[in-house]
């Protein structure tokens, strides 16, 4: 009868386990046309929207996920590809590559009429970037990384709440991006 409960018990404990491990599994985006990867909690949605920016239209990539249950209302990664005659010089001066950094927080100000509330500038993997978190009406922040690779824009972000700052699944997501090739 010992024997019975131990193996019922050590049951119920494999069971606990495996289920977190389950709960805990997100998913992989590995998009090898923008090069690069980043983790979600759940399969997101991929889109395409056409941008109209000072110089014309570009085509920016993105996979969007929004959940109910989850601290983090909407997860989001984009890439942009600027065509070379945007940029003639291709962006080889810091000053340019900050520049459209600087342009891409600041629109994102401007369209959402939020306050910036966070502008820091990053270095990853050698490439200009900048940390951005944004106040919008609600009580909700947008929390963004921007990075400029060549002509190339990656854009993650994840919207919360202001009491939500800083909640493991923002940072396993920002955590999780990498470029590939």
């Amino acid at each position: 009868m010992k024997k019975l409960i131990y193996v019922f018990i050590a049951c119920i404990l494999f069971s606990n386990i495996i289920s977190a491990q389950a709960e805990d599994k997100w998913f992989t985006i590995k998009d090898t046309d923008a090069a690069y990867s980043i983790q979600f909690p759940k399969e997101p949605i991929k889109g395409a929207d056409d941008v109209e920016t000072g110089n014309g239209t570009v085509k920016m990539n993105t996979y969007t996920l929004q959940l109910d249950n989850d601290v983090n209302l909407i997860y989001m990664s984009s890439f942009t590809k600027y065509p070379d005659s945007f940029f003639p010089d291709r962006l080889d001066s810091i000053t340019k590559q900050k520049e459209v950094l600087e342009n891409s927080i600041n629109g994102a100000v401007t369209n959402t009429n939020g306050k910036l509330i966070l502008d820091e500038s990053i270095i990853f993997n050698g490439y200009n970037g900048k940390k951005a978190k944004i106040e919008v009406d609600g009580g909700y922040i947008i929390n963004m990384q921007v990075l400029l690779v060549g002509v190339q824009l990656y854009i993650t972000q994840i919207i919360y709440s202001k009491e939500d700052d800083g909640n493991t699944g923002a940072r396993r997501f920002f955590d999780s991006f990498e470029l590939i090739n």
